[in-house]
């Protein structure tokens, strides 16, 4: 793997090349100091992935970010920033990971890791769709982008949202009420606290006391489905 660090501070972009400089599959590093460099550096260093910072003199990761995207083959981007107010931006401008600094070790692994399930086709494909077809996600103090093909169902727990996935649990800074709202066409209310994939739902069954139950693609256990919501669910296999 291949990896462009770009950070107008000199201390930042050391210690993410101290971390690189560890992790196994990464084999050449190459480092700008802002977004005109990197840009300028991408045209003879064949990068894998781009850790890039957001808010630089010049030319912001933002900015940076867009450009790249308009190449054949772009590289995965992954956002390095001390700020939590461009998750949405950076989303729009598809990238894997957002990671807030000070970077941890293990959370820039992980992100690498994504990117690696996340292949050059795969990025391509959703690339399109990626506005309307995915959402922001917290683990940790790292944001992700998640395809809602990835996502199995959204429960509401106490204080957060719950989402249930491929690559298992994270919280997610919607209500379930908004996102019922935004992915209406996609999932599917069962319970007054859980919203499950349509293309998931595999069978709605009832138990000896009458209680709806049904099975998704992917999740071990059965999902409880409340008698005011089961016709809707039923509704899916007409």
């Amino acid at each position: 793997m291949r990896v462009l660090v770009v950070d107008d501070e000199p201390l930042a972009r050391e210690r993410l090349v101290r971390f690189l400089q560890d992790i196994d599959d990464v084999e050449n590093i190459a480092t700008a100091s802002s977004g005109e460099e990197a840009l300028s550096k991408l045209n003879d260093f064949r990068a894998d992935v781009l850790l890039l910072d957001i808010r630089m003199p010049g030319l912001n990761g933002l900015s940076v970010a867009d450009r790249v995207q308009q190449q054949e083959q772009p590289p995965a981007i992954i956002f390095c920033t001390a700020y939590d107010d461009h998750a949405m931006e950076a989303f729009q401008v598809r990238a894997q990971s957002y990671l807030l600094k000070p970077i941890q070790r293990q959370a820039l692994t992980d992100a690498l890791h994504t990117c690696r399930r996340l292949n050059r086709a795969q990025v391509q494909a959703l690339d399109t769709q990626q506005q309307v077809d995915s959402l922001s996600v917290q683990h940790g103090r790292e944001k992700e982008i998640w395809p809602l093909s990835d996502v199995y169902f959204f429960r509401a727990e106490q204080k957060y949202v719950m989402l249930f996935g491929l690559h298992g649990e994270r919280v997610v800074d919607e209500s379930l009420k908004a996102l019922e709202q935004r992915f209406a066409s996609s999932f599917v209310r069962v319970h007054r606290n859980t919203l499950i994939a349509r293309a998931r739902v595999e069978k709605l069954y009832r138990d000896h006391e009458g209680g709806y139950w049904v099975r998704v693609r992917g999740v071990e256990e059965p999902i409880a489905v409340s008698r005011r919501h089961a016709r809707e669910v039923r509704a899916l296999f007409d």
